[in-house]
């Protein structure tokens, strides 16, 4: 909080000094604010580019979910049902399947294949920055604004919940919508619209919230171009999005439409305590921006009918996605990356036509002090999201340390590792959770979850359970600790593996428990 302090009022005082001496006659000079400012943004450009070198071969999982995704990838590339029952192995994901058959491919290379999937998705960020700059060009046909949008984007990196560069769908759910976009914006003709609606409806595919992307593109479309012409649109898209979806089970397995569809929906929960995250998450993090957006998509749609500026009409699509990931309490704040980078490309247009418009902005550098807190607000400490150089050391010495044990281990906040060693169970805490939870609903002692973890319940052996937390910590699974006993803490040892930052702590691999016969008998009486 203080940074963020601190740096506003650097900002502030510099432009303070500089419009005190502008003042004098004939004087022009030169613009500390507007350099440091530039430096700011092309710091945290470089960062980023950093950020993608030190991410890429991290042995353990960035994000919570990696290890489960590569499981997806894995089911696709050997034509194995995405979606199967729910089994101790592998319990899919309420995530649509288009990530999943697009980096299906890559486990087959040489190599760590979540190297692969990360180079993936930071292939998707790299081009939603590249689009970030184009939108931003188009509309004000200024290579300057484009670029400070670059570096906006790039500073709120952590504030998208560090998702981007990780084995996820977000970075090319949200690189499909831009896309999409961008086209729609172009305006090149019905071929070309056609493209971008096909290419809206996979961010759908990427990701469930791209079906508010697509329905944004087809009525910009409708509205611009009338009901009688834009029929094909609507055709294009019903085809693509529900039509296939419909399909889905017949190829993508028996329980699509349960992980993708009926899952997904018993989360949702309308509450002032959401909407209250909803509106302080966009206050707090993006503020000034999310302000000058609106202002910018609002006097879009108002003021230029009957054409309205596609880029105002997806606006208000991200919006509804943001509103959409807060019916879920239990979401990462990765819900939120669509609505924050159209803030950030509609914010940098709004503020520059307003700078172009009244001359009181550039006259009292209101448009240098909206970025300067703008930054203040997006500022993190960069060192939580550097890897450690002990990752790779710490990961075979995890791997050491689970294949010496006389037993199967489970590790519950991992799922699956990428290499090195198999885990049994495999089911995710989350995976798991995510089939049971929703407003009143009972997660702890779950029957369906019992059955699918009943190997670890009755290991006929000896078993392990290596977690993050302890076993109590999570209700979904905290049944197991009426049947393991904790023996060891390793507490810092494997802390160079921990999990980035985001809304919730995940930690690192730290407590070893023990299966216990005689507990286990007395939990069967």
């Amino acid at each position: 909080m203080f940074g963020r302090v601190g740096l506003f009022l650097i900002g502030v005082i510099l432009i303070a000094i500089e419009f005190v001496l502008a003042q004098r006659p004939g004087s022009r000079p030169l613009s500390i604010a507007a350099w440091v400012i530039g430096a700011l943004l092309g710091t945290h450009i470089l960062f980023n580019l950093f950020l993608w070198y030190n991410h890429a071969a991290f042995p353990l999982n960035l994000d919570l979910m990696e290890g489960t995704v590569l499981q997806h990838a894995r089911q696709a590339a050997t034509f194995q049902p995405i979606y199967p029952e729910p089994s101790a192995a592998y319990v899919p994901l309420a995530y649509n399947t288009l990530y999943y058959l697009a980096t299906a491919p890559l486990v087959n290379l040489p190599g760590n294949d979540m190297i692969a999937l990360r180079i993936f998705s930071i292939a998707g960020m790299a081009g939603s920055a590249l689009l970030v700059f184009l939108l931003v060009r188009h509309h004000t046909q200024s290579a300057v604004w484009s670029l400070v949008a670059i570096g906006l984007f790039a500073a709120a990196y952590r504030t998208m919940d560090a998702y981007l560069d990780t084995a996820h769908s977000d970075s090319w759910f949200l690189f499909t919508a831009l896309l999409g976009t961008y086209l729609l914006v172009l305006d090149r003709g019905r071929r070309w619209n056609l493209a971008a609606i096909v290419i809206l409806v996979a961010s759908f595919w990427f990701k469930q919230h791209g079906a508010l992307f697509t329905v944004g593109g087809v009525v910009a479309l409708t509205w611009r171009e009338g009901l009688r012409r834009s029929w094909p649109y609507w055709m294009v898209a019903a085809l693509l999005g529900p039509g296939l979806y419909l399909l889905g089970p017949m190829v993508l397995g028996p329980r699509f439409h349960f992980f993708t569809l009926e899952v997904p929906r018993a989360w949702s929960e309308l509450s002032l305590r959401g909407l209250l995250r909803y509106s302080s998450f966009a206050i707090f993090n993006y503020g000034v921006l999310a302000i000058l957006g609106g202002w910018f998509s609002l006097h879009a749609l108002v003021r230029h009918p009957p054409a309205p500026d596609v880029l105002a009409v997806q606006f208000c699509a991200a919006l509804f996605t943001g509103l959409l990931g807060t019916l879920d309490p239990g979401s990462s704040d990765n819900v939120y990356i669509p609505m924050g980078t159209f803030f950030i490309i509609s914010g940098t247009i709004g503020l520059q036509r307003l700078t172009q418009q009244y001359t009181v902005v550039s006259r009292y550098r209101l448009h240098l002090l909206a970025l300067f807190a703008s930054l203040a607000l997006l500022l993190y400490n960069p060192l939580n999201v550097i890897t450690s150089t002990r990752a790779a050391t710490s990961y075979a010495d995890l791997v050491t340390t689970l294949k010496s044990l006389d037993g199967p281990a489970y590790l519950p906040s991992v799922g699956q590792l990428a290499y090195d060693y198999e885990t049994y169970p495999a089911a995710h805490w989350v995976a798991l959770e995510d089939m049971v939870r929703g407003p009143g609903k009972v997660v702890a002692d779950h029957p369906l979850v019992r059955t699918i973890l009943l190997p670890s319940l009755e290991p006929g052996g000896p078993a392990y359970i290596l977690a993050n937390y302890p076993l109590e910590t999570y209700e979904v699974t905290a049944f197991l600790n009426d049947y393991y006993v904790l023996k060891t803490d390793f507490g810092d040892r494997f802390k160079p593996l921990r999990v980035l930052p985001k809304r919730w702590d995940h930690g690192w691999p730290r407590f070893l428990y023990r299966y216990d016969p005689l507990a286990a008998q007395a939990m069967q009486r």
